[in-house]
């Protein structure tokens, strides 16, 4: 009798692995050439207790089971409970020399797939051929089912917001034992100029620590002829049902191979991790003893290596984009410090000429060009503190020192304050009508919010009436600030109070995009909002609400 390695192939021959039950070494003789002679070619181990049917069960995957129905110590009956119990989808076609009719009725019921007697074993080849085709079907079925849960649970683990080496931990898990009996993923480590070991899954403690002993006892050779570096070098997949038919080491290292081929491998699949600017890294996975891969776990891995390439890709440009903020906020920052100092005495100074030139009479075009200028060093401190505000917007929320006053004043003094802006724009300020309004708010932030939207306005509306209204709606006090410029696509009523977010062009408009930013943060901070819409004909409104004082409300 034959065992599971042996290999008599015949061109046509369709080989399978059989699992005979049976105490006749005459009548298994018998049934293996029969299967020959149908065109098979079994690869067959041949049991007669109950214990070595266990123990060839646990050897790896049977495509069938041959059983006598009667044993010495057991039936086929027993056979069947124990494949049952195990859980195990692999058909048996019952054998015997006497067979009643209750006894082939009682045996189907508990699950066998055919009964018929040996002296009818031209009936052997037909139902071998039946059970075989179905077995295949079922099992591509329940193999299809289980790749698309494993992928289902990888796609949630890869968008769930965890850190990268959870997320591979987890992976891992998620193909041992239902796929490989170990899984790794290996990632390009620039210091070792090669692949570090980063997940592994294996149900064994004692053979998982040894494996991280060997990683970091061996690192990798990138220039190995096979395995994982040879993979990511290539991007090529590599595919070993058998590694004990390896054609060459995968490394030169002869205690490094040692060390490998003590692991017991028996089929190996790995594949790269693809990225954008090149391949991140490695998933690896096997098995031991006798069981093997197949083509369709290459494609399971492929598939899984794709979409972790994706994720890990993404995540490094996140991490990268992250960084070009954190180093622009901190530009920022110190920017607008060291901007401070000079821009507060290049306006004392300017100042300080502009009343001596009222004293000396200085000629109007002099006058003229220093006011221009004051104007613009007060643009420039402004254009500074948005800065400084963004700075500190990006480490927390905006302080505020709220005290009491009349809201309707401060937005008079921020119109009086941009008269001379809304002259050079060729814009008429109007304020509605003022009956005060008081609440408690942060003078500061509101004048700045307040002023960023009748800049916003003047810049968008040049040539045109601003109009600035002040009043109450409901629990809130309400500033709307109307412009009748360009207007604003529906679009981008959001946009634009994004940080440095703006609608149009840079080059036609200046500023940073900060204003309204700013002035949304500002309002919000108070408890309020701030939005913008298109008005009715031509131009746009933007409004601010800041919650009033209870007793106000009332």
């Amino acid at each position: 009798m034959s065992g599971p390695g042996a290999d008599r192939r015949s061109p046509g021959m369709t080989p399978f692995r059989l699992l005979l039950v049976e105490d006749s070494v005459n009548d298994a003789a018998l049934v293996t050439a029969e299967l020959e002679q149908a065109g098979y070619l079994p690869m067959a181990r041949r049991v007669e207790t109950l214990e070595a049917l266990r123990d060839a069960l646990a050897t790896g995957p049977w495509d069938l089971v041959l059983c006598d129905y009667r044993l010495p110590r057991f039936t086929a009956l027993d056979v069947l409970s124990l494949l049952h119990a195990q859980g195990r989808d692999v058909p048996l076609i019952v054998l015997s020399s006497e067979l009643s009719e209750d006894q082939a009725v009682t045996l189907m019921k508990a699950g066998a797939r055919d009964c018929f007697s040996k002296d009818r074993m031209a009936r052997l080849g037909p139902a071998v051929a039946r059970e075989l085709d179905e077995t295949r079907v079922r099992r591509e079925r329940a193999r299809a089912d289980v790749d698309r849960d494993i992928l289902s649970k990888a796609s949630e683990l890869l968008t769930a917001s965890l850190e990268q080496a959870a997320r591979l931990d987890q992976l891992v898990q998620l193909m041992v034992p239902r796929v490989a009996d170990w899984c790794a993923f290996f990632l390009q480590d620039p210091d070792q100029g090669g692949l570090r070991l980063v997940a592994l899954a294996h149900p064994d403690a004692e053979r998982r620590a040894h494996a991280w002993k060997l990683d970091q006892r061996f690192p990798l050779d990138p220039q190995a002829a096979a395995g994982p570096s040879h993979v990511l070098r290539t991007g090529q997949p590599e595919f070993m049902p058998d590694v004990r038919k390896r054609p060459e080491p995968i490394t030169r290292d002869a205690a490094h191979q040692r060390a490998i081929d003590g692991l017991g491998l028996r089929s190996v699949v790995n594949v790269a991790l693809p990225g954008n600017e090149g391949r991140l890294g490695v998933l690896s996975m096997g098995t031991l003893g006798e069981r093997t891969l197949a083509l369709v776990d290459l494609a399971l891995a492929q598939e899984l290596a794709r979409r972790t390439g994706l994720v890990l890709e993404n995540a490094r440009l996140f991490q990268e984009a992250r960084e070009a903020v954190r180093l622009r906020d901190e530009f920022l920052t110190v920017a607008a410090h060291e901007l401070r100092t000079p821009l507060t005495t290049l306006r004392l100074q300017l100042g300080t000429l502009l009343q001596r030139s009222e004293a000396h009479r200085l000629e109007p075009d002099v006058v003229t060009r220093l006011e221009r200028s004051v104007r613009q060093v007060r643009r420039l401190g402004t254009l500074v503190e948005g800065l400084l505000d963004v700075s500190q917007l990006s480490s927390g929320e905006l302080s505020l020192m709220p005290e009491r006053f009349d809201l309707e004043e401060l937005v008079a003094e921020v119109l009086d304050r941009y008269q001379a802006e809304a002259r050079a724009a060729g814009c008429e300020l109007r304020q509605s009508p003022r009956r005060g309004l008081w609440g408690t708010w942060d003078r500061l932030r509101v004048d700045q919010a307040v002023a960023a939207l009748i800049s916003n306005a003047l810049k968008f509306g040049s040539g045109r009436p601003v109009e600035v209204d002040v009043g109450r709606e409901g629990s809130f006090a309400r500033i709307q600030v109307r412009d009748r410029g360009i207007g604003v696509p529906v679009d981008q009523v959001e946009r634009i109070f994004e940080r440095f977010g703006r609608a149009v062009s840079s080059h036609s408009y200046g500023g940073l995009g900060l204003g309204l930013y700013l002035a949304r943060r500002a309002a919000e901070a108070h408890g309020g909002r701030a939005w913008a819409e298109p008005a009715a004909g031509e131009g746009a409104r933007f409004t601010l609400e800041l919650p009033l004082e209870k007793e106000t409300r009332e």
